[in-house]
C-alpha cells in the first residue's frame, strides 16, 4: 500500500514545480523532500520522474499519479469528518437559499454572528433559482422575492415571514439623457433598450416587466443576466437601461446613476421561508433575528 505521506509530497512536487519549491512550501528540506519521493517511486515500481540538470521533471506516469491521487485525500478528508462527527456528534448544518445580493449584502455577517455564538454550526450558501423552478429544492432558510401584487408564496412545511419591500430604482449610464432627473415615468422608457437582469424570470425580474406592462408597452430586451454586476456593467458600457432594488446596487459602478422610477413603481416584496422541522433549534430562530435586523436595517 502506498504512503499518503509521501503521495501527498509528491503532489506538492508537481504542483509547485520543483523539489526546491516544495520543500519551500511545505517547511522541509530538499533533501528530505527528495529521500521520500525516491522512495514513493520504489513502492510504485514505475518512474514518477527524470533528472533534467539540477531538477526533475515528471513522467506521464508521475503526473497520472498526481492527478488520479486528488480523489484519495478528498475520501480521506471525508472520512476523518466522519469519525470526527462520530466522537463528538454531527455537526449541525444549515442550508440557506438566497438571491445573490442577498448573498453579499446580508449573508456573511449572519455567518460570522452565528458561528461565534455556535461554533459548531456549518453553514451551506446556495444561490436558488425561482420558487416555481423544476430545478428549486427548498433549504432550511429560504429568502426570496415575491410580487406584492400577487398572492403570498407558501411552501408546504415551511413557516413564512415578511421581511421587507423595497422599490425598484432606474439604471442608466451618467450620459443618459435621464442621468440627474429627479425622477422617471415608466412610459418615457417605451423607446429604451433594456438590459434584463433576471433571465430566469424570478418574481424579482417579472415585478420590473408588469410594471412596463402597466404603463402600455413590453420592454425591449437587448441584453440580459442573472448575475446583476454584469448587469450594472452593460448599463455602464451604454447596452441599455435597467431596473434593479436598492439592494442589488449598493457599488455602483463609475458611469453608472440611479433614478426613481413613478407610474407605476416597481416594487419587490422580500420573505424570509424557515422549515418547520429545524425552528426548534437555537442556531435556526438566531439566524432568523439576524436575517430580520439586516432586513430592517437596510
Amino acid at each position: 500500500m502506498l504512503d499518503t505521506h509521501r503521495l501527498a509530497i509528491w503532489r506538492a512536487v508537481v504542483a509547485s514545480g520543483s523539489v526546491q519549491q516544495a520543500a519551500a512550501n511545505l517547511q522541509y528540506t530538499p533533501a528530505t523532500i527528495s529521500q521520500h519521493i525516491i522512495r514513493l517511486q520504489k513502492d510504485v515500481g514505475l518512474p514518477l520522474y527524470e533528472r533534467t540538470g539540477r531538477g526533475i521533471t515528471p513522467t506521464p506516469v508521475g503526473l497520472r499519479l498526481a492527478e488520479e491521487s486528488g480523489e484519495v485525500f478528498s475520501s480521506l478528508r471525508r472520512l476523518e469528518a466522519t469519525l470526527d462527527d462520530l466522537r463528538r456528534g454531527p455537526r449541525p448544518r444549515l442550508e440557506i437559499g438566497c438571491f445573490s445580493s442577498a448573498a453579499k449584502e446580508w449573508i456573511p455577517s449572519i455567518v460570522s454572528s452565528v458561528v461565534t455564538e455556535f461554533p459548531t454550526v456549518q453553514f451551506e450558501i446556495t444561490l436558488s433559482p425561482a420558487t416555481d423552478a423544476e430545478d428549486w429544492h427548498p433549504h432550511d432558510l429560504e429568502i426570496h422575492s415575491e410580487d406584492p401584487s400577487l398572492p403570498p408564496t407558501t411552501i408546504p412545511g415551511f413557516r413564512r415571514q415578511l421581511l421587507t419591500e423595497e422599490d425598484y430604482l432606474l439604471v442608466v449610464a451618467s450620459d443618459h439623457r435621464l442621468a440627474g432627473a429627479e425622477a422617471a415615468s415608466m412610459s418615457q422608457l417605451i423607446d429604451e433598450a433594456w438590459v434584463d437582469a433576471d433571465i430566469s424570470n424570478t418574481p424579482a425580474g417579472l415585478v420590473v416587466a408588469r410594471a412596463c406592462n402597466a404603463a402600455g408597452y413590453e420592454p425591449r430586451f437587448v441584453a440580459g443576466s442573472d448575475d446583476h454586476y454584469a448587469v450594472l456593467a452593460m448599463v455602464a458600457a451604454g447596452v441599455g437601461i435597467s431596473a434593479l432594488p436598492p439592494l442589488a446596487i449598493r457599488d455602483l459602478p463609475t458611469g453608472v446613476t440611479t433614478v426613481s422610477l413613478i407610474d407605476p413603481t416597481p416594487r419587490r416584496r422580500i420573505v424570509l421561508q424557515t422549515r418547520e422541522a429545524v425552528h426548534h433549534h437555537a442556531y435556526v430562530r438566531t439566524a432568523e433575528d439576524l436575517i430580520r435586523a439586516r432586513a430592517q436595517s437596510a
